[in-house]
């Protein structure tokens, strides 16, 4: 009985866990294999029947790429940026609420709203706020005195808004973790500082962000990695223009694909891109094992 019984809850456990299973090749192992023998092979799918194989063609054509080096160095730029300012005003949100102000719970759930959108709803969002006609940006820069101009046709304004549109939809993500963080750490250590007549900056400085570092460094992980591949708001609020001032690298590798329909080479754009990747992510969970390591000896 006592076999049957456990032979009958692993056979549930596989059951429950095939879907699972099913989905993760599917849609993810499926593809990614598929994607990197595409991109050896010559494939446009307007003049040609089928996928040719071209063995390292499309690698030797990515590393003579200047556009794809440009799309590179603005994904970069772009999120490095918006990591940097998300991360600063995260730390100082979560600071504001684990100070528990009145109402917090709602103030929080309203701050974290923008997080729960849609990337595309967003970019639409900031499109409508940043339009020289109806949008209420451009109303309050001609109050103050500045000219009209229209904000998303310049390259550095049109750089600049992607930037605060992703801090406005992102900033709760790292005010949450950095949040979540600071509400583990010992109210105990609080008022021992406060005993020895340590400032609030002190506090924040002595006690807080040396316990936070860690999350820091986990937030600012996910949102580079993510902000990298920005790919949903560069298509609703600039198209990668004006001219190619904010064609990031998954914008880049859209229009080889769907408009240059040259699926080989931009499925080896996206294996070179997830060979980088994984370098940059091994380097940086090497780099963050030592630190967490060196916090905790």
């Amino acid at each position: 009985m006592r076999w049957a019984t456990l032979g009958r809850g692993r056979l549930y456990f596989l059951l429950l866990t095939l879907p699972a299973v099913l989905y993760v090749f599917l849609w993810r192992i499926a593809p990614a294999f598929y994607t990197i023998w595409l991109s050896f092979t010559q494939y446009n799918i307007i003049y040609d029947a089928g996928p040719q194989w071209n063995h390292l063609e499309n690698y030797h054509r990515l590393l003579q790429d200047s556009g794809l080096r440009e799309a590179l160095r603005l994904s970069v730029v772009f999120a490095i940026g918006a990591t940097a300012i998300e991360l600063l005003i995260g730390l100082g949100a979560a600071a504001f609420f684990d100070s528990d102000p009145p109402g917090r719970n709602l103030l929080l759930g309203i701050f974290l709203l923008p997080m729960i959108m849609a990337p595309v709803v967003v970019g639409t969002v900031w499109s409508a706020l940043f339009d020289p006609t109806v949008g209420p940006v451009m109303y309050l820069f001609e109050r103050v005195g500045m000219p009209e101009f229209q904000w998303l046709s310049k390259p550095l304004t049109a750089f600049a808004g992607l930037v605060v549109a992703d801090v406005w939809e992102w900033t709760p993500l790292t005010t949450l973790l950095l949040f979540a963080a600071m509400q583990a750490i010992p109210r105990e250590q609080y008022e021992a500082a406060r005993a020895d007549g340590a400032s609030a900056f002190d506090i924040f400085r002595r006690v807080i962000l040396p316990q936070v570092t860690g999350m820091l460094a986990v937030a600012g992980g996910l949102r580079l990695m993510d902000a990298f591949l920005e790919l949903d708001k560069v298509f609703v609020m600039t198209g990668g223009g004006p001219g190619t001032s904010t064609q990031f690298v998954s914008y880049y590798v859209y229009k080889q694909a769907f408009q240059a329909y040259e699926l080989g080479y931009a499925s080896a754009v996206i294996a070179g891109l997830l060979a980088l990747l994984t370098m940059v992510f091994a380097f940086y969970l090497r780099r963050y094992n030592r630190m967490v390591n060196a916090a905790s000896a």
